[in-house]
């Protein structure tokens, strides 16, 4: 039994890594499979059973035309309102790739949005343009799963909060400027000693503001900045925090989240998007805010979140393995996948 995965697994953004992944666990179980990038359109395939389909690859009409069966993982598409609160601006380029996005969907036999949040996403533009939105058997949600065993809690816990600074992290891909705003204004409103660490890619005008605002000589001081981590390592990093600053709430399914959930670390993130919805109450704090502002209110009650995890850290950090071990293992991930699909979880 081969498996075409398409896009092609790698380990950069949330689509390529979760794939690799899925990849590992397939092989893992007997099945083999093979994989096209997006751009490699009109490129024979060797001989496939069943496909794997993230998004609208380029390749979706050649798997069409083979009529073989496949799933389609969908991720929620750009809004308006999401671009304007985050300084960018929505483009007819967006509206077009969210269009692509439906068609995608509707000509799916089998659709899996990766939250709850996600499909509530697409059943209402569905109906807001008169489409028939898929039938109750013929998606499901999955959420991203990952190595719960490889990304786990250390044997010995961070250093004693009641003896050294409680660190505070944020990771991931950071390319709107509030993100970095919102964690320093936060900081700010915190009165107890912490430091910040930060991981991961800015954009140009992220690295201008995060420079402009290392002028600060005491928030320099307790900010530490690493651009990038090989992914063997990033186990280690999570390792070092207590907390993870997320302040995105329109997240489709988080792969930061996940990755710090598993490693027993609680996430402080706004009550939108779907982390709620994996996270158990438990394994971090949600924060009532309205969506998409993120103002100095936001950052109140993200500061009182911050502390309640700070006042409460091992019922948290426990809460926070357990939500990852119940909901976002990628065993029940790949069980659900092939369950859906119709095929063995295991062929050996």
């Amino acid at each position: 039994m081969r498996i075409l995965i398409t896009p092609q697994p790698r380990s950069c953004d949330g689509p390529g890594i979760f794939l690799s992944r899925a990849a590992a666990e397939l092989k893992g179980r007997g099945y083999s499979w093979t994989a096209r990038p997006f751009h490699y359109l009109g490129v024979s395939v060797p001989p496939w059973d069943y496909a794997i389909v993230m998004g609208c690859p380029r390749l979706l009409e050649k798997i069409l035309q083979d009529g073989k069966p496949f799933v389609v993982t969908m991720g929620k598409p750009e809004s308006e309102q999401e671009q304007q609160a985050v300084g960018g601006q929505y483009t007819t380029a967006h509206q077009q790739q969210k269009e692509l996005m439906a068609d995608t969907i509707a000509r799916s036999e089998r659709v899996v949005f990766i939250s709850n949040y996600v499909r509530d996403i697409w059943r209402e533009y569905f109906i807001s343009q008169g489409l028939c939105f898929p039938k109750k058997d013929s998606i499901r949600v999955i959420y991203h799963g990952l190595d719960t065993n490889h990304f786990r809690p250390a044997e010995t816990p961070p250093a004693d909060i009641s003896k050294h600074p409680f660190i505070i992290g944020m990771a991931g891909s950071i390319r709107d400027e509030y993100r970095l705003r919102t964690l320093f204004r936060t900081s700010s409103l915190l009165e107890f000693e912490h430091q910040l660490l930060i991981v991961g890619s800015m954009t140009k005008p992220c690295k201008e503001f995060f420079a402009e605002m290392m002028q600060d000589e005491n928030l320099a001081s307790k900010t530490t900045y690493q651009p990038w981590i090989n992914p063997t390592k990033l186990v280690g990093w999570y390792r070092q925090i207590h907390c993870l600053f997320h302040p995105v709430d329109y997240e489709g399914c988080s792969i930061v989240i996940s990755e710090a959930l598993a490693c027993g670390v609680p996430v402080v993130v706004p009550a939108h998007g779907a982390p709620k919805e994996y996270m158990l109450p438990q394994g971090g704090v949600t924060v009532e805010t309205e969506q998409f502002c993120y103002n100095d209110e936001f950052c109140r009650r993200m500061a009182k979140g911050i502390n309640k995890v700070r006042e409460n850290w091992p019922y948290f950090s426990t809460g926070a393995r357990q939500s990852a071990v119940e909901n976002l293992s990628i065993e029940k991930t790949m069980n659900s996948y092939l369950d859906f699909m119709g095929l063995p979880k295991y062929i050996r």
